[in-house]
């Protein structure tokens, strides 16, 4: 199974226990998104297995599966030809491999999103990959591919992508010259270990090793940042996208031949560009404040937005309190509010102790002292 980087995923191998050795091979992997989980599971069952014990784990793993997720892509080779229904019947109720295993799914929800041959021979057409989901699929098709006798189904489904911040990427320099090296690399290595042994697994990853260490040696992988992508400005269309990525093909041609009628075009372009943005740009916020009119508050949220001023608030990492220092979240907000909660009572009781001293201040000794005795 080949995921995208920059989706969150993670194997899941609590649900091996379920099934037996040789019945079938599977592989489950949990994809993050922002507000949910989705589950992917591939699955091959080989034509030999036994059906009856095939249909009893997969029933076990399909509960096992929803009991922990609510949205699931459950795809695979299952060697069950649903165009063609065999006489296998099921002891329990006489009834066809096909329908038993299709009942499987539909118990839980899951339909099949493929309904013509996935396999063709020189003779025959069947049925016997397919893809089971409880997600709504935007679409569904069978593509045919030359390279085998299984073709690719194509589907598609939307999804949250999460935020990943800067994510790296390993890139690779492949041109001619290395591909001729990693060629002769390959032609020199001892190929004894992979065709004197009896095992057909140690040998294939005898040869896998020896080509991903000719491989690293050729085409090194390099460790590199992808550039983040700020969000559209609201102001831009997708018009003016459409004109932006023509500036840019007007700019690379500029480069690869720098006539004076190609700098002419874009730079007539450009500028033609340059007065329709600043156009929408100044027609966005006129209408914000137009919408705003009347609220002093909202005013100014737009003014701050257009010159980048941001509200700058910290909260306190630690404070002292008395004796002790306070530093995690809850213990300063208790301080803070105890504080300002007592503010009245402190008020009281240092007044009442100003009233009780002998040396408290008389609001007469603030009087000017005037030399008239009598006011009228």
């Amino acid at each position: 199974m080949f995921v995208k980087q920059e989706l969150a995923t993670k194997i899941i191998t609590d649900f091996d226990n379920l099934y037996e050795e040789m019945l079938f091979e599977f592989i489950l992997v949990e994809i993050e998104t922002k507000s949910e989980t989705l589950l992917c599971c591939v699955l091959y069952r080989p034509p030999c297995g036994s059906p009856a014990k095939f249909l009893e784990s997969l029933d076990k793993l399909l509960s096992s599966m929803l009991s922990r997720y609510k949205k699931i892509l459950f795809m695979g080779d299952f060697n069950i030809d649903l165009l063609a229904p065999s006489k296998l019947k099921q002891a329990q109720n006489n009834s066809s491999l096909e329908n038993e295993f299709i009942s499987s799914f539909l118990s839980t929800g899951m339909l099949p999103a493929c309904r013509i041959p996935t396999c063709v021979k020189d003779t025959t057409a069947s049925l016997i990959d397919n893809l089971f989901t409880n997600l709504d699929l935007k679409t569904c098709d069978v593509i045919i591919y030359d390279d085998s006798d299984h073709f690719v189904i194509l589907s598609e489904v939307t999804l949250d992508k999460p935020k990943v911040e800067h994510p790296e990427r390993k890139t690779r320099k492949l041109d001619a010259e290395s591909i001729e090296s990693l060629r002769n690399q390959l032609n020199n290595i001892n190929r004894s270990p992979c065709l004197d042994n009896q095992d057909v697994d140690q040998a294939t990853n005898y040869f896998i090793q020896e080509f991903e260490k000719a491989f690293d040696r050729v085409c090194p992988a390099k460790t590199s940042k992808s550039r983040r992508q700020e969000p559209r400005k609201p102001w831009i269309s997708k018009g003016i996208v459409r004109s932006i990525k023509i500036k840019n093909q007007l700019y690379k041609i500029r480069i690869e031949n720098p006539s004076e009628d190609n700098k002419e075009k874009f730079r007539l372009y450009k500028n033609n560009l340059t007065k329709v943005i600043r156009a929408a740009k100044a027609s966005h916020y006129t209408k914000l404040f137009a919408e705003a009119s009347g609220s002093p508050k909202k005013s100014w949220e737009i003014i701050h937005g257009i010159i980048g001023k941001k509200k700058m608030s910290k909260f306190p990492e630690s404070i002292n309190h008395g004796p002790e220092l306070v530093s995690d979240s809850p213990g300063i907000a208790n301080v803070f509010n105890k504080h300002f909660a007592n503010v009245g009572i402190r008020t009281v009781k240092e007044s009442v102790a100003a009233n009780n001293s002998e040396q408290r201040n008389k609001f007469e000794d603030y009087l000017p002292r005037l030399f008239c005795l009598r006011y009228f």
